[in-house]
């Protein structure tokens, strides 16, 4: 069939609400990979579906695989012309089938990831509603692809017969990108195994009662227990969490890491909860390690794992952690069997035989080869150091440091910051270490407990180089430093300090080989101790540079947010340093009455943001990526937004955070303003917001085009350029 004229033509058209945060989004972007490595072009239409708030952004790993050119967006009304349609979810198509564009397909598959009702009895879909709504959409009848048994035995008798696929459509995951090396865990195997499971903290995810959980996760020390991803519902049950249990949040560490440090991955959920298919056991099979799990999933994943009742799982985990041919035997069947059933080649086939070849050209992962390499030929690692500080800043700019070292430096990040798994999604491994506050500990004793957990990573990795940010090198930093001089030392150290606070700092330099000051536009106001200290000065960081930001229609979609309406960023303070709520209700009263619609940020460190009816919360990192979806911004002045704001174009107010300690945000914000690039208030009223607010939109964008004539480029580049550097001087 020819496609209409003007069509968006792909090979696979996924059709979904991409904003769910979980095991859906993640087999979709799963899916957009394998499909772009094979050639076969992917379009992605998101509904607004009834499971997900209404203003919530697209799916990270999504907005990923778009953001790389695996996957194309598709908003708007004009047709779109596939040789397959991949609807996930029923329930999204059920309930926003009427967003869809005109779209024409040779094969439509309903992916049947859940089963029609909840644990609670509730009715998400109806099967038989779905697939009448399917076939009039785009004009064929459905097939009906199950996840799994569970679910292909909840649809079974509610559709055609003949419209049921005869093999379910399962996940897939990159095997190669999951493969840890179990021989090296092995040899440094304990006497007790090391038992752990990885999923959110639901209940529904954990036994219901108190000793089946004892009995699958013992208490008594006999195992350590290692959990990724919270225990509320074990403190519920039991009073408080077992002593020998090491409990890490979500999100805390990338999984990958976390299950290559377990002998066994044992998983059991409330017997009320239909889990269809569980990716969390998937990627544990990827791994290697071992899988415990209730019987009933057995027909989804055969040998791959081991299968036992409650009461039986102790006996199943001691008798094969003793027989270590029986335990390398079954880590070699879970391996292959997730190579084979669940690799990226699986999917690749059943879309060959449903569609044939694909239209487009592979795409390989882009890496140029590495000028610099070690001994064992893998790029030398570099180690970058962030402190926790107030908001992001500090993060933020040693990424964009990081992702312009590779491929010729390995980065690896130890942060203070609990905003430290925005690196995992850069590709880059972390380790987040509590701060002093965070801990409870003594300042004497939280230095050593630093030094301790740095020296150990360096032991680990074998860093060239370490990047300290901060505006205060910790004692511990200065104790690791003596004890392994073959590492180069640098400080990013960023200037805009408060007038002559701080001067006791600089003394620490001599701890460091060099010492980089990314820059500032408002260099020239610019009164702290730093702005005549001796140091490698570059031009103000940012992560990204204006090519990397989304299109206005893009950026607005990705959100979630309307296409056409006026919209303002607003973004006071930083992180949790201090409460903003009534500078905040004074900006959005005053774009209110100027009709502007308001999008508040919510910083991935945030923990009590106050929050306003009918008022856009949008979530996002980096957030800068998306600022051509905003008319303009109301900010604090921290280095990153002020920075972002000012070289991407976007007219602002600026409303300097006076709560910060050192960080000089008010030289930062009169200086914008005296140059003409853009508006500053120190104290927000609706009275005086409201005219500096309608002076930008009227007339904000050529303010803000002046400060091209003053941006010397991102520094990022050449603090990159100065770290690669010095390790090439390093190895001469």
């Amino acid at each position: 069939m020819p496609a209409p004229p003007g069509a968006r033509t792909v090979d696979v058209l996924d059709v979904s609400d991409l904003r769910f945060p979980g095991g859906t989004s993640h087999s979709i972007a799963e899916e957009i990979t394998a499909q772009a490595r094979a050639g076969y072009t992917t379009g992605l239409i998101s509904l607004n579906g009834p499971l997900v708030a209404k203003v919530s952004p697209v799916n990270r790993l999504i907005r990923a695989a778009v953001e790389a050119g695996r996957a194309h967006l598709f908003v708007g009304r004009t047709p779109v012309r596939a040789k397959v349609v991949v609807v996930r979810h029923p329930a999204v198509l059920q309930h926003a089938a009427e967003q869809l564009p005109p779209v024409e397909a040779d094969h439509v598959v309903i992916v049947a990831n859940a089963a029609p009702f909840d644990i609670d009895g509730h009715e998400h879909y109806r099967p038989e509603a779905v697939h009448e709504i399917a076939r009039h959409r785009f004009g064929r009848e459905p097939v009906w692809a199950p996840i799994g048994p569970l679910v292909r035995a909840s649809v079974e008798g509610r559709v055609p017969a003949h419209t049921l696929a005869e093999t379910d459509w399962v996940n897939i995951i990159d095997v190669d990108a999951w493969a840890v090396d179990r021989d090296a865990h092995a040899a440094q195997r304990d006497a007790r195994p090391v038992v752990g499971r990885h999923s959110r903290s639901s209940p529904q995810k954990w036994p219901a009662d108190a000793a089946t959980l004892r009995a699958v996760y013992p208490v008594d020390g006999s195992w350590t227990v290692r959990v990724l991803g919270g225990a509320g519902p074990v403190e519920h049950l039991l009073g408080d969490l077992p002593e020998s249990w090491e409990v890490f949040e979500f999100g805390a560490m990338p999984p990958r890491d976390f299950l290559a440090s377990l002998d066994f991955f044992v998983y059991f959920h409330n017997p009320r909860w239909v889990e269809a298919f569980g990716r969390t056991i998937l990627e544990a099979l990827a791994t290697g390690v071992p899988a415990v799990l209730p019987p009933h999933f057995e027909p989804v994943f055969g040998d791959a794992a081991v299968y036992a009742e409650p009461h039986d799982v102790r006996r199943v985990v001691d008798g094969l952690y003793a027989d270590r041919a029986a335990y390398d035997a079954q880590v070699e069947r879970a391996q292959r069997t997730a190579r084979e059933r669940y690799g990226h080649e699986a999917h690749i086939a059943r879309l060959e035989r449903l569609i044939g070849a694909p239209s487009g050209t592979p795409a390989e992962p882009q890496r140029t080869p590495s000028s610099i390499t070690t001994t064992t030929g893998r790029a030398p690692r570099a180690l970058f150091v962030t402190s926790n500080g107030a908001g992001m800043g500090h993060l933020t700019r040693l990424l964009a440091f990081a992702e312009r070292c590779t491929p010729e430096l390995e980065p690896h990040f130890f942060s203070l910051s609990q905003a430290a798994p925005v690196v995992g999604r850069f590709g880059h491994p972390y380790e987040y270490l509590p701060s002093a506050t965070a801990t409870g500990f003594e300042p004497a004793r939280w230095h050593r407990y630093f030094a301790a957990r740095l020296s150990a990573t360096i032991e680990r990795i074998h860093p060239s180089v370490v990047v300290f940010d901060g505006t205060w090198p910790y004692e511990g930093l200065g104790l690791v430093r003596r004890a392994y001089p073959g590492i180069r030392w640098v400080w990013s150290r960023r200037g805009m300090w408060r007038p002559g606070m701080n001067r006791d700092q600089l003394a620490k330099s001599s701890w460091f080989d060099l010492v980089i000051e990314p820059g500032e536009f408002a260099g020239p106001a610019d009164q702290g101790v730093t702005a005549t200290a001796e140091a490698s000065r570059v031009g103000p960081v940012t992560l990204l540079d204006p090519d990397d930001l989304d299109t206005r229609a893009d950026a607005r979609a990705l959100l979630g947010l309307d296409p056409s309406a006026p919209l303002a960023l607003v973004s006071l303070g930083a992180g949790n340093i201090n409460d903003t709520s009534g500078d905040l209700g004074a900006v959005v009263a005053a774009l209110r009455d100027l009709g502007v619609e308001v999008c508040v940020t919510q910083p991935e460190i945030a923990s009590g943001q106050g929050r306003l009816d009918d008022v856009h919360v949008v979530r996002d990192f980096p957030l800068s990526r998306r600022y051509r979806a905003f008319d303009l911004a109301v900010s604090a002045t921290g280095y990153n937004s002020y920075h972002e704001l000012l070289r991407f174009g976007v007219p602002s107010l600026f409303v300097p955070n006076r709560s910060t300690a050192l960080d000089d945000q008010e030289a930062r914000a009169k200086y914008a303003a005296s140059r003409g690039w853009a508006h500053a208030l120190e104290v927000v009223t609706v009275d005086q917001a409201k005219p500096l607010l309608a002076d930008l939109l009227d007339r904000g964008e050529p303010m803000v085009k002046h400060v091209a004539d003053a941006d010397p480029g991102n520094g990022a580049v050449d603090a990159a350029r100065i770290l690669t550097g010095l390790v090439l001087e390093g190895q001469a």
